[in-house]
């Protein structure tokens, strides 16, 4: 496993639906050596109250493990959401500018999930 995985969000891999199976990947990342997990936000454009207590409990899997978590290619709508309900203190957010140094053409299928691995 490479100790950098980003994985593409999308409105339905956080819906209640999926969201279990979704959990059991990451689990799955982080016990097969994944150190760095980023979830890129750029399929996201806004979050449902049910899509952002998903967000939040990632970050509490990956808390729990030794992992660290950041987030890109977030936009504007879903930055200030953060920033009003106080979540950008918890989050590692990327600035635009350092998100293309993990630009990567390798991918590996994530249950279904798009995930681009460095």
């Amino acid at each position: 496993m490479n100790v950098l995985v980003k994985i593409v969000l999308s409105h339905e891999v956080l819906e209640k639906s999926q969201f279990a199976q979704f959990q059991k990947e990451i689990e799955r990342l982080i016990e097969s050596g994944g150190k760095i997990l980023m979830l890129d936000f750029s399929n996201i454009t806004f979050l449902k109250n049910a899509e952002l207590m998903a967000v939040v409990a990632i970050v509490k899997l990956v808390r729990d493990s030794e992992c660290i978590l950041l987030i890109s290619a977030m936009s504007e709508q879903v930055r200030i959401l953060f920033e009003l309900t106080g979540l950008e203190q918890i989050f590692q957010c990327l600035p635009p500018s350092e998100e293309v140094a993990f630009k990567s053409d390798l991918t590996e299928p994530l249950g279904g999930l798009q995930s681009v691995a460095s």
